[in-house]
């Protein structure tokens, strides 16, 4: 399984402005921590048709998706549907996730409804992972491509993740579940070396004339240039052991830049 992961948010309200999406933030952050990184983010609003050929069209890329959003008890929640016609799976109810549901509305002295239960329905074959903020259930799904590519001729593992679209939600069950997860599955991942430069009152172009002109090479390391508000910040990274490596180029632009710096 390769390590690259996707992020899929559902949501028309994501998409209208009304509504901050934070997810990638959220994941990409935690990804970092473990040495993982995402390699794309994608909005889409709520449509059955979008969100199946979204996931299809991420599980061509890389082994692992995650999916948020929709999976409330409203009539836009459909993201479960959607799954259900991709993957050709019925969905069934979960005890576990459905206990929680009930504690949860008994300590706010409320009786559960029927549009309620929803919330802890999973895809048939999925593992339900318990919201500790929330009422909506996540699930991990693993299956190969062969269940979603009949052409594919090598039968590789794929997991999906389903969230709650809530920030708080989605927080909890990355940090709860799928965080750990990620770390026994790469036990190999390690997080990488970073350095952060901040100069002022020069620009980015400024700045890349002088690094040309003294023949500098980022190598064996990775360089981002990130202007705002006057300055300019150089973010460094590279792997463990590339350490040396990251000193020597972190050392060079010190010493190119030193009239500028202001860290």
């Amino acid at each position: 399984m390769n390590s690259s992961i996707e992020l899929i948010s559902i949501g028309t309200e994501l998409l209208s402005g009304r509504t901050l999406n934070t997810h990638a933030q959220t994941l990409g952050a935690a990804l970092s921590a473990i040495g993982l990184r995402l390699s794309r983010d994608t909005t889409i609003p709520d449509g059955i048709g979008i969100i199946q050929s979204a996931v299809s069209e991420a599980f061509e890329r890389v082994d692992i998706v995650i999916v948020s959003g929709g999976l409330g008890p409203t009539s836009d929640d459909i993201t479960r549907e959607a799954l259900v016609g991709l993957f050709d799976r019925e969905i069934i109810l979960s005890p576990a996730a459905l206990e929680e549901i009930k504690k949860r509305y008994a300590q706010r002295g409320h009786a559960m409804n029927p549009a309620s239960e929803c919330m802890a329905h999973i895809l048939d074959g999925a593992e339900a992972l318990l919201n500790s903020v929330g009422a909506a259930v996540a699930q991990r799904l693993d299956f190969s491509n062969i269940d979603l590519f009949a052409e594919a001729l090598v039968k590789e593992k794929k997991t999906l993740f389903v969230l709650p679209g809530p920030p708080s939600e989605f927080a909890a069950i990355l940090n709860d579940h799928i965080a750990p997860w990620l770390r026994n599955t790469f036990p190999e991942a390690a997080p990488l070396e970073l350095r952060v430069l901040t100069t002022q009152s020069i620009g980015e172009s400024d700045i890349v004339t002088r690094l040309a002109a003294a023949g500098f090479q980022a190598l064996e390391t990775e360089i981002g240039f990130y202007p705002g508000s006057g300055k300019v910040e150089i973010r460094l990274t590279a792997s463990a052991e590339k350490k040396d490596a990251l000193d020597k180029v972190e050392r060079t632009l010190r010493e190119l830049l030193q009239d500028h710096l202001i860290d």
